[in-house]
């Protein structure tokens, strides 16, 4: 590129010493310098009776040495062009010649087919052109291979429609777990549908197929103007290829879910990308330009956009107001919604009271400092980030409904719709909980929380919806002198571990980023993810993708009536969506001290969404909340008096904008709210556990102090507390115990609320083994038990599964996981990873 276009690099890979004859020739070829011959079909894809035509080039840029750079390529040029069509089986049906013109550095053919038609199906164009460089004796074979479609309509009808129950997607019924990648091309990469190579997709496919990848997907990343420049015609050539793109998968019966946006929606002229209905309608017309094409397809997924941000274009990867005109009419609407005042004076009172503000910024959208955790906040109005987050999440549910008009009113709804959200909707941004309402099932992008991808998995779960985990893989890190932190193999490791999350714990399945890494991205970090470089050679971490692929196929219908956890963790959202966060961190020392120390596994609903739960739990555990919605409190107490247990900490006397309200006094305490200390003690089960509270947390965190006289019994001497409520109990601990340094003293609290919600253990293990994590998933006939290795060392488990008796014996290697189906009835092992 640039000036060192055309440079040729001819590289001898081989040990032992090369003759001076052979570095003359080496030489020489390298001094001739590079040259490409490349032919595209006019389109990708045509229809029943039209004629395909072809256009060769043949490229030499900026010849090396001087007197070689003008009137020098047609002379090097060894007679016409050769031009061969072949038919799906191979066999040759047109072969023609066609001379290559021009001077310099380019010369360019046309070719038009002279066959009158063609039947449905692929067809491959060869072409080859010799060139006889000055100092070299033999001729050099240039050659080019590509394809194209002529439209198969009875194939792209052909495909299985897919629907969902609560835990997978399902293909006539049955469960179908996703084992699958993401896929563009790997000669172009993001610009396949621009310059399609339809030859191209027909090996990768048909490598993929062989290796089990039974789902693609696809996309449009960038540059969506230049799919549809004018709102209402969206390019053919780019529909022409889409067409091609899906029989290549078709013909290997590989479902394809193709993603519109990424990160925020094009506008279009537009102002805002979510509110305003300018870019609204040109989105809209944007995706019914592909998806009426695809009416009659019943197995392709639409994935709206990948990865959205809401909703300032220059606060990209956070949840930030822009404060445009279109955002504060929707706000104030919102507002006006959420908080049920007769006249406008009673809304701007009650905000006053919520927010801590004067009247005339009650109703104005928060401002960036707003966002910010301060010691002193002084002009700041950080309570209003709270339903900023909330307004955001139902802005953005408003805006996928928009979409799915465009979808439905092609008058297909059979075809599954969804989201691909990052790790971004385990915090402020757009969240799985939230758009779950609006689409079949969920997504999770895994990328950097690789210490928590047990916590990022149950997280995202939505009670009634599958999760996907549908863009996993390993960011490249560094270390300071610009080397890689992980080997290949490291890679492959971590990327398998991942994989067994993403089945193991209650997830949907996997879709690999990416099947070809992308060497035209300036990122280094994007240039090194993928499971084939750029020469085509696959990487270490295509082992694991392959393995679970098949091993999955061969199991999959053992995956059936999957059996509800006992344990929920209820997500304080309001906490996670406030300026003063400590959510995050509690929900992960919940997951961890349930899951790899207690050994039970939970799932996840978000405090606002607790209605959603459809199925009555033992038990429910509030990680210190500080602050929980009213609503959400009401249900919490409702699960207690119908028979559940439920365990929440910390002070619980706010809602969910920090307005008192006197909960404990309603569990039968006086209490007032005081700040952590460093060092702390709590009596649970009449053991006495010493709590750190470090860093910052001092001057963040708060305990609930207890008058003494209170109603309630303690459990041991004080401490936490259990009190009867109907036909189940409430435990409270006074202190946010997910929130201490040690992980000691929660596993001590869950174990207690455990016994007390009789919750029954799955397994139990001869020597417990902290450095490996078992996750069990019951379904009608059979067991999954899935081991994880979080260790350096290969790991013997002794496992006992109780409902049989039956001893089971699994070595774990290190870092790298194992899977193992045990037969229900009797305790025998049906199948092993």
């Amino acid at each position: 590129m640039g000036d060192y276009a055309g440079g040729r690099w001819v590289l001898a890979n081989f040990k032992g010493i090369i003759g001076k004859d052979t570095i003359r020739i080496l030489v020489e070829r390298s001094a001739c310098g590079a040259m490409e011959l490349t032919a595209r079909c006019s389109f990708a894809s045509y229809q029943e009776g039209e004629v395909p035509s072809f256009t060769i080039q043949l490229r030499r840029p900026k010849g090396v040495m001087e007197n070689w750079r003008n009137g020098v390529l047609e002379s090097w040029s060894d007679g016409e062009c050769s031009v061969e069509i072949l038919n799906e089986k191979g066999k040759s049906i047109e072969k023609r010649s066609v001379p290559l013109q021009g001077k310099g550095e380019l010369l360019v053919g046309y070719l038009t087919s002279k066959r009158n038609s063609f039947a449905p199906g692929f067809y491959q164009v060869q072409v080859k052109q010799n060139i006889r460089f000055p100092y070299l004796e033999q001729a050099e074979i240039l050659s080019y291979t590509t394809g194209f479609w002529v439209y198969d309509k009875k194939l792209m009808e052909s495909g299985k429609q897919f629907t969902t129950n609560e835990s997978y997607l399902l293909r006539e019924g049955k469960p179908y777990p996703v084992t699958g990648t993401s896929y563009m091309g790997s000669d172009v990469h993001r610009k396949f549908l621009f310059e399609p190579n339809v030859f191209v997709w027909e090996n990768d496919f048909a490598e993929m197929k062989s290796e089990g990848i039974n789902m693609v997907r696809t996309g449009i990343w960038t540059a969506w103007k230049n799919y549809m420049l004018d709102v209402g015609a969206p390019t053919e050539g780019v529909l022409r290829a889409v067409d091609a793109f899906l029989l290549t998968a078709k013909k290997y019966d590989i479902p394809v879910i193709f993603t519109f946006f990424a990160f925020l929606p094009e506008m279009w002229g537009g102002e805002n990308p979510y509110l305003d209905q300018r870019s609204i309608n040109a989105q809209k017309e944007f995706i019914a330009g592909f998806t009426h094409r695809y009416r009659n397809v019943n197995d392709i997924i639409w994935d709206f956009i990948n990865e959205p941000s809401f909703c300032n274009p220059q606060q990209l990867w956070m949840t930030r107001p822009s404060g445009d005109k279109y955002e504060v009419e929707a706000w104030n609407k919102w507002l006006k919604e959420k908080y049920q005042t007769t006249t406008d004076e009673e809304l701007t009172a009650k905000l006053q009271e919520v927010y801590r503000c004067t009247a005339d910024e009650a109703i104005t959208l928060p401002s960036l400092d707003d966002f910010a955790d301060m010691n002193i906040f002084n002009e700041r109005r950080p309570v209003k980030v709270v339903d900023y987050r909330l307004f955001a999440q139902e802005m953005f549910n408003n805006w996928v409904r928009e979409m799915t008009k465009a979808i439905r009113s092609n008058g297909n709804p059979h075809q599954l719709i969804t989201v691909g959200q990052d790790e971004g909707g385990t915090y402020e941004r757009p969240s799985p909980h939230f758009f779950a309402d609006v689409t079949d099932f969920t997504c999770l992008h895994n990328w950097w929380y690789n210490d928590d991808l047990l916590w990022d998995s149950i997280i995202t779960k939505s009670p009634g919806k599958p999760n996907l985990v549908e863009e996993t893989g390993v960011m490249f890190y560094e270390k300071m002198d610009g080397s890689a932190w992980r080997t290949e193999q490291e890679v492959a490791n971590l990327l398998e571990r991942k994989l067994a999350f993403s089945l193991g714990a209650n997830g949907a399945g996997f879709i690999e980023w990416v099947w070809n890494t992308n060497p035209y991205m300036k990122s280094v970090n994007e240039a090194a993810i993928g499971a084939h470089r750029a020469d085509g050679t696959a990487k270490p971490e295509l082992e694991p993708i392959i393995k679970y692929a098949k091993f999955f196929a061969e199991n999959k219908h053992l995956m059936t009536g999957r059996v509800d956890e006992d344990v929920v963790m209820v997500i304080p959202h309001s906490q996670m969506f406030s300026t003063r966060n400590f959510a995050t961190e509690a929900t992960q020392k919940c997951v961890r001290a349930m899951c790899c120390h207690c050994r039970v596994p939970m799932r996840a609903v978000s405090e606002y969404k607790t209605e959603s739960l459809k199925s009555p739990r033992k038990l429910f555990i509030v990680p210190s909340p500080r602050t929980l919605n009213e609503q959400a409190w009401k249900s919490l107490l409702n699960f207690a008096e119908n028979g559940a247990t439920v365990l929440i900490s910390g002070v619980i006397d706010a809602d969910d904008h920090w307005v008192p309200v006197e909960r404990a006094k309603q569990l039968g305490f006086s209490v007032s709210s005081q700040p952590i200390m460093q060092e702390e003690f709590l009596n649970i089960d009449r053991n006495e556990i010493q709590l750190s509270f470090r860093g910052n947390k001092s001057q963040r965190l708060e305990k609930a102090v207890v008058d003494q006289g209170g109603l309630s019994r303690n459990i041991g001497t004080s401490g936490v507390h259990l009190i009867p409520r109907g036909k189940g109990n409430i435990i409270w601990s006074p202190l946010p115990v997910e929130l201490s340094e040690q992980i000691q003293a929660t596993v001590i609290l869950y174990s207690l609320a455990l016994k007390q919600a009789n919750v029954a253990q799955i397994f139990s293990l001869e020597d417990d083994a902290p450095g490996v994590l078992i996750l069990p998933t019951i379904f009608s006939n059979a067991v999954m038990y899935t081991l994880v290795s979080e260790t350096d060392r290969d790991t013997i488990i002794k496992l006992k599964h109780l409902e049989t008796k039956t001893n089971i014996d699994v070595t774990v290697p290190a870092q790298r996981t194992s899977i193992v189906f045990v037969n229900r009835n009797d305790g025998k092992i049906i199948s092993t990873f």
